[in-house]
């Protein structure tokens, strides 16, 4: 009984992470970016993950976009910036929403900078 117990909570804790990663990965993309953060494919622990990756919008312009990613593991936040170079019409792979180890790790990201390359 408590292996079950275990794994229904396991089971609603990855949902819910599943969902707050959707919010928080399209959160910042209505403000008239150009760059977003996009979802497709399955990856992760069971298959629940999402994965993630940079899309830019403009066909004319490439783009160095700076990206927050926090990494929660075991209640533990872990904060971490990374600049990328998205080109015109592109889409660059970030990673997957939920690590494939156990304990659970959920990764939520969010654009912070974007500026046109030269």
């Amino acid at each position: 009984m408590k292996a079950y117990s275990r794994l229904v909570g396991i089971i609603f804790s990855s949902l819910f992470l599943l969902f707050s990663v959707q919010m928080s990965a399209t959160a910042g993309d209505a403000a008239g970016s150009v760059i977003s953060v996009t979802e497709g494919g399955a990856c992760g622990h069971n298959r629940v993950g999402k994965l993630q990756f940079l899309q830019n919008s403009d066909q004319s312009n490439a783009y160095e976009v700076t990206v927050k990613t926090i990494k929660m593991q075991q209640g533990k936040a872990k904060e971490t910036v990374k600049s990328f170079t998205v080109k015109a019409g592109d889409k660059k792979h970030l990673g997957c929403s939920l690590s494939e180890i156990m304990p659970l790790t959920s990764y939520t990201r969010t654009i912070v900078n974007e500026t046109k390359s030269s």
